[in-house]
């Protein structure tokens, strides 16, 4: 008899470390899986972080590059209109110097007259060439 309850007592000794490791088993997938996820978790968020400071760079770039062009093409443009103005006021000078009895002189003085006669010019011409406007 002493042989079954040394062979009993060794079965439930067996089955006793069997269940302990079991248990440690879980205890240890528990963990592991825990840890898994706090670094899933920590790397999604890292990802995230990376991705939004890149789209960040990307548009401060962009906005950076298209502050450069604007800046750019409005001194070109500052730059053309002003010669094409230096170059209408030129010929304008020349034509009112051409102009007999000091027209030139009175218009310098007086702007005003020169706009106003341009107008009624105007006006008068558009009358002659368009008489009859279909409504």
């Amino acid at each position: 008899m002493k042989k079954n309850k040394s062979l009993k007592e060794n079965i439930e000794d067996q089955a006793t470390s069997t269940m302990d490791d079991v248990k440690s088993g879980y205890k240890n997938v528990e963990e592991k899986t825990a840890e898994a996820v706090i670094k899933a978790k920590d790397d999604v968020v890292e990802w995230a972080e990376d991705g939004a400071s890149k789209i960040k760079q990307g548009a401060h770039d962009f906005s950076e590059n298209a502050k450069e062009t604007f800046q750019k093409t409005a001194k070109s443009i500052d730059k053309n209109v002003k010669h094409g103005m230096s170059q209408y006021n030129a010929k304008a000078q020349e034509v009112a110097d051409k102009v007999p009895g000091g027209f030139g002189d009175t218009v310098i003085r007086y702007p005003w007259v020169a706009i106003s006669i341009g107008v009624l010019l105007g006006i008068v011409l558009g009358i002659l060439f368009k008489p009859t406007r279909n409504a």
